[in-house]
């Protein structure tokens, strides 16, 4: 057996997937594009939006404050100036 090879068993936690193989190496443009994506995502479900209004009220996630968070919405859209 060669030196630079070592046995599954000899390999450190942090060299090893849940499933016990080695972690394959992540690019890092897909790393950059998956979060890129998720944050996109947020922004599209106003999931970004209901974060940003838990801390400008300082308030945690909870029934109360999304129907809040709703009621504000709905305000929001009501102010808006409407097209044709």
């Amino acid at each position: 057996m060669r030196a630079s090879r070592l046995e599954p068993k000899e390999r450190s936690t942090a060299e090893l997937c849940s499933a016990g193989q080695p972690r394959a190496a992540v690019p890092t443009w897909f790393v950059a594009t998956t979060s890129l994506l998720q944050a996109i995502l947020r922004e599209i479900f106003d999931e970004s939006a209901y974060s940003r209004f838990l801390s400008r009220h300082e308030m945690v996630s909870c029934r109360g404050s999304y129907a809040a968070f709703l009621r504000e919405q709905e305000n929001v859209k009501a102010r808006r100036p409407k097209c044709c």
